[in-house]
């Protein structure tokens, strides 16, 4: 008695899963990035000025740098 192998079809079908999987991690790894991103790259939380670093100002709860106020404000 001979073992069939699986058809061509099955193989295909469970390379396409696999595919689906590995694109919905991607894009679940993708999405918490873009949420994440702009929460960390808004500067660390402050109640006074000397809780930044040098040249930062305490603005709003948020360590700003000076060229960050100046871009907030429109200075230039």
């Amino acid at each position: 008695m001979r073992i069939r192998s699986p058809s061509k079809s099955k193989k295909i079908i469970g390379y396409f899963r696999s595919l689906l999987r590995m694109n919905i991690l991607a894009l679940l790894v993708f999405v918490l990035i873009a949420i994440a991103s702009p929460i960390l790259a808004h500067g660390k939380r402050c109640r006074s000025s000397t809780q930044c670093n040098y040249e930062s100002v305490c603005y709003e709860g948020r360590c700003y740098t000076i060229d960050e106020m100046f871009n907030k404000f429109e200075a230039k």
